[in-house]
């Protein structure tokens, strides 16, 4: 099936990706994400983290299977960072991974487009995925495909992944949740039958043992927008973390890592008191 493509696509410079390639690329990938790898096809995008030994996530990564090999799409700001610790355990396995910031550019288009959520097809050097959220589509192109700058799209696109719950790790929240609090779990990102990998034991046995006493909730707050790593406060103590937060018309909307204890307590963002959060509903069940 053949899409054809808005002349006008717009630059999402939040985004930055990553090339996975060779023969051991899959298996590779298999001892360091939370996804199973062996169930990822061209057909759909497919979300896992990458953490520590010591389970905490250090990237969050949508994965596209591609014919030039695998492409992580994640925050552009960790690109750099991912890539040296992926390097990491290569030692013989045949895989190549490196910066693909030169080779593609990332860029959406609005409007209805017959794929099932999380679709991907591609079509000659071009991949077009059927984002998760509104109906948009994000399309992967060679770095020489002509784009629009365009900030606001930028920012209503970021505030739609919120909107969706889709969690994005930052530079100021490496390595400050496990998967499970930032709902990779919900998300389909983690397998807990697949074999080991880095900081498996960590995310399994807080899965096993039923000990997730923090999720990933949304927010809809009058204030200021906050940072990522932000506190959240109840009565002055530490309730939870902004994960990432975006500006709307009257204030902000924000997801944060929330103790469920404190769920229905009244919450506050550091550096704004008196301005209470809202929580408001995201599209998955959070228990």
């Amino acid at each position: 099936m053949n899409y054809t493509l808005s002349s006008r696509l717009y630059a999402l410079p939040q985004y930055g990706s990553i090339l996975v390639s060779g023969s051991d690329a899959v298996p590779y990938l298999q001892g360091q994400l939370s996804f199973d790898m062996m169930k990822l096809t061209p057909r759909r995008i497919e979300l896992a983290s990458c953490n520590s030994a010591q389970g905490r996530v250090q990237a969050l990564l949508w994965m596209l299977a591609r014919e030039d090999g695998i492409v992580l799409l994640l925050s552009s700001a960790l690109v750099d960072s991912v890539v040296a610790r992926l390097r990491k355990y290569i030692l013989r396995s045949k895989v190549k991974i490196e910066s693909a910031q030169d080779k593609f550019v990332i860029c959406g288009a609005v409007g209805e487009i017959d794929m099932d959520e999380r679709a991907h097809i591609q079509q000659g050097d071009v991949s077009i995925v059927r984002w998760p959220g509104n109906a948009r589509s994000l399309i992967l192109a060679p770095g020489s495909t002509a784009t629009v700058m365009d900030e606001p799209f930028a920012r209503q696109w970021h505030l739609e992944d919120i909107q969706a719950g889709l969690p994005q790790l930052w530079p100021e929240t490496h390595e400050a949740f496990v998967a499970q609090m930032l709902n990779v779990d919900l998300l389909g990102g983690i397998s807990f039958e697949k074999g080991c990998y880095t900081g498996q034991e960590i995310i399994a046995r807080t899965h096993f043992r039923g000990t997730v006493k923090r999720r990933m909730l949304r927010f809809r707050s009058a204030g200021p927008v906050p940072r990522p790593g932000t506190r959240l406060l109840n009565d002055g103590s530490h309730a939870g973390d902004v994960v990432d937060a975006e500006q709307t018309s009257d204030g902000c909307e924000l997801l944060a890592v929330v103790s469920l204890t404190q769920r229905d307590a009244r919450l506050e963002l550091d550096g704004a008191p008196g301005v209470s959060l809202e929580e408001i509903s995201l599209p998955y069940a959070v228990t």
